[in-house]
Parts: C-alpha cells; sequence; structure tokens
C-alpha cells in the first residue's frame, strides 16, 4: 500500500481555521456559536461521536445544547422540538444523531428540520439545494451538504487522489451519505455506480472501480478478495466489532498490504465529518448574522455562481 489516508491532518487543518471566525461572530452576536445535539440513544456508535463532538467544541468555544427527548413523546416530540429550535435565536447550528427511533425518519421530519441552521443537511430545503447544484462549490456555498459525504470529498482532494474520470464505486444508499457522495462524485466528473442489498456480484463492480467508498455499518466486510490491487478504499463505516472496539467496513489488516491506498477507523473520516460539522455550525453563525466572510465583510447569503 503506497499511503494510509489519515484525517487527522486535514481536520487539524479546518479546524485551525475556526478560532478567529469564532472570535468575530462574539464579538459581533454578543456570544459564540451555539450547536443543539439532538441525540435519543446513549449507546449507538454515533454516541462515541457526540462525545468528541462536545470536547471539540469545548476546545474551540462554541457553545453545545446537549437534548435528548423521551422516546415516549414519538414524532409529535421531535416535531414540537425542532420548532422550538427553529424560532429559537440563540440557537446557530442544529445536529440530529442517527439512529432515530422506529417511524421518525418521514417527510414530516425532513421538512421540519430548519434549513437555515442544519449543519448536517437532513433537511428537505438543504439535500434539494445539494441535487440540484450543478457545481462542486458547496464550501462557499450559502446552504449545507451532509457532513460526512463532503468530508470523504475533502480527504479525496487532501491526499491528491484524482476523482475526475475514475470509477468509483459507493457501497451504500443512505440518504445522509451514499446517495449525497455519489451525487457530489459525479459533480466532481467521477462515473459513480452505487451499489446496496440488491446489487448483483458486487466483487465484479469494486474490482473494476478505482475507487471503492463503503458505507453500509458492516464489521470489516469488505475484503481483499473483493477489490483490485490497485483500489483506494474510503471506509466511512463505523462500527463496534465483538471486543468493543471502533473498526471500519474495511478489514483494515487484510487490506492494508494490498491495496493503493486506505482510510483507517479510527482516524480516517471521522475526524474530517467532525472538522467538518464544526466548520458549518460557524457557518451557520457567520449566515445568521448577514455572512461574515474570513476577511470581515458581508457576503450575500447564496453567492453568485455557487448554484446554478
Amino acid at each position: 500500500m503506497e499511503k494510509v489516508l489519515e484525517g487527522k491532518t486535514l481536520s487539524q487543518k479546518i479546524l485551525a481555521s475556526l478560532p478567529e471566525r469564532i472570535a468575530r461572530v462574539s464579538a459581533r452576536a454578543g456570544r459564540p456559536p451555539l450547536l443543539a445535539i439532538i441525540n435519543y440513544f446513549d449507546d449507538s456508535p454515533s454516541g462515541i461521536y457526540v462525545k468528541r463532538k462536545i470536547a471539540a467544541c469545548g476546545k474551540l468555544g462554541i457553545q453545545v445544547r446537549m437534548l435528548k427527548p423521551d422516546p415516549r413523546q414519538g414524532l409529535a416530540g421531535l416535531l414540537s422540538l425542532l420548532s422550538q429550535l427553529k424560532a429559537d435565536t440563540e440557537v446557530d447550528a442544529v445536529m440530529i444523531e442517527r439512529p432515530l427511533p422506529e417511524g421518525f425518519e418521514v417527510p414530516a421530519m425532513w421538512d421540519a428540520i430548519p434549513a437555515d441552521k442544519d449543519v448536517d443537511a437532513l433537511s428537505s430545503a438543504n439535500m434539494g439545494r445539494l441535487f440540484i447544484s450543478k457545481t462542486a462549490d458547496w464550501e462557499r456555498a450559502g446552504f449545507f451538504v451532509p457532513c460526512t459525504a463532503l468530508a470523504a470529498v475533502r480527504l479525496l482532494k487532501f491526499h491528491n487522489i484524482e476523482i475526475k474520470g475514475k470509477r468509483i464505486a459507493v457501497a451504500g444508499r443512505s440518504a445522509v451519505v451514499g446517495r449525497p457522495l455519489a451525487h457530489m462524485l459525479t459533480n466532481l466528473d467521477a462515473t459513480v455506480t452505487v451499489c446496496h442489498t440488491k446489487t448483483r456480484d458486487i466483487p465484479s463492480i469494486f474490482k473494476a472501480s478505482d475507487i471503492v467508498i463503503s458505507a453500509v455499518g458492516k464489521v470489516r466486510w469488505l475484503k481483499a478478495d473483493m477489490l483490485a490491487p490497485e483500489a483506494t478504499v474510503i471506509d466511512v463505516g463505523t462500527n463496534i466489532d465483538e471486543n468493543g472496539r471502533m473498526c471500519g467496513d474495511a478489514d483494515f489488516d487484510g487490506l492494508k498490504d494490498m491495496v493503493k491506498a486506505l482510510t483507517p477507523v479510527p482516524g480516517g473520516v471521522g475526524p474530517v465529518t467532525l472538522a467538518c460539522l464544526l466548520e458549518a455550525s460557524v457557518k451557520a453563525a457567520e449566515n445568521r448574522m448577514g455572512g461574515v466572510s474570513d476577511e470581515g465583510r458581508e457576503e450575500k447569503h447564496f453567492e453568485k455562481g455557487t448554484l446554478l
């Protein structure tokens, strides 16, 4: 393997750009940015990242409001909470941790998320904006895109992995990772195949791909005999194995001596996703104040040329 595609360096680079922006927000708003996190399940794999988000926010000076609704209140309870957060002028950003209780992921919930605070782009508005976008300039656009999908793209670019013209297989068709990621990569001129549980002969597709991205949430399911020797593997999976340790979808030990490049878990896409979330939270606060740029000047909410 030529290299491990670690994400810590890129994560640190993104985070290093935020203190100055946070200081400007604080000076103008009279308070630091505030991120509200909704989490129903403490023991899910995402629960591990919640603790990291809180710690990272603390280091940067971003306020966090943790919210754990009672599942017995049903979907109506979540919709009511989202309505309150939309109206709360002290809240700049809203993050909904998944999984959610059964029956919650319905159009009414996606429609209720306030788009201007929706830093992980779960709302119907932000997801729709992504899919009508004809440019890859999401970082400068006035809307948000899914942080994990964005992190995978940024990690590829950071490590100088060519996307244009490449054959890329994305395993997983979730609304928050697989599908938006495939769209982003297509916008970057890759030819993308989305694989899922009904896809026939997945190994043949993987072996014909230059880059394989797995976001299925299955412990070490991606094996060496499923890939071409020169493949680049981006592991988006966040799983807990039989020993209680975090691991990815890829069998890292089995792949590291065979593939061209590979992301580790932990330490790959995860840190970049966290950095993208915090960056988006700061951007949400800036947008709510009219768009304070890195140079301190005001910008329009939607910059010319970033959407159509």
